[in-house]
């Protein structure tokens, strides 16, 4: 056996070995913390909704072979004022309508299972959920309220804007017996969006802050086991 054949057969045994490695069940779990709030940088409420996306794959012979994704709103929705004790906020459960004109009771999710397609390549996995436009969302419906003399300041300042990162916000504003309230319909996008690329790598960790810090997000990327 000549010595370059030698060498290419412990290059090919080298090769597949690293991918029989990163062959097997893998997950990615994105898990994201959106302060939805209605008012200006010093004055302002709204609610902490807390939710995870869960995406499932499988690499064979170093390729991607198969996937889903998975996502839900956690249940401990928390209200907030800014500065404390101004806003008296609260979660409304109503009627959310979508553009095609289909109604949903509120906290709404809009998709809570989905396929995913991907590739592998370079030790580099990307992964593109099938989602379609504008991605995967959610739509929550509170109020607002407070007795202060600075409420008239508050609503007159509150952004007016219908489209604002990533989020749609419509509101209804009052002023009735020297109380200032206004109730907020939220629609705000969540991860993972179009393509999440990642180093295909064991126990990969990092955080995030998106949208002045309105926004945290968390992934974690583990093996779970070998599949054959």
């Amino acid at each position: 056996m000549t010595l370059w054949f030698r060498a290419l057969c412990l290059l090919i045994i080298t090769i597949q070995n690293a991918q029989a490695a990163d062959d097997g069940h893998w997950q990615l779990t994105i898990s994201g913390v959106d302060r939805i709030e209605f008012g200006t940088e010093k004055l302002a409420g709204g609610l902490i909704v807390k939710w995870e996306t869960v995406l499932d794959f499988t690499i064979k012979d170093g390729s991607f072979i198969s996937g889903t994704g998975t996502a839900k709103l956690k249940p401990e929705i928390k209200v907030f004022s800014r500065p404390a004790e101004f806003l008296n906020c609260e979660q409304v459960i109503g009627t959310f309508a979508n553009r095609s004109g289909l109604s949903f009771s509120t906290p709404h999710l809009r998709y809570r299972a989905f396929p995913v397609t991907g590739k592998l390549e370079n030790k580099v996995i990307q992964l593109n959920p099938y989602l379609e436009y504008p991605g995967n969302y959610f739509a929550v419906l509170y109020k607002c309220s407070t007795q202060s003399e600075l409420g008239e300041f508050w609503i007159e300042r509150a952004p007016r804007v219908s489209r604002e990162l990533s989020k749609r916000q419509d509101s209804n504003v009052d002023h009735k017996d020297g109380v200032f309230s206004a109730s907020i319909k939220e629609v705000k996008s969540i991860a993972p969006g179009l393509e999440v690329r990642l180093p295909l790598t064991n126990g990969l960790s990092f955080n995030l802050q998106q949208d002045y810090g309105l926004r945290e997000l968390s992934y974690r990327l583990a093996f779970l086991g070998d599949n054959r």
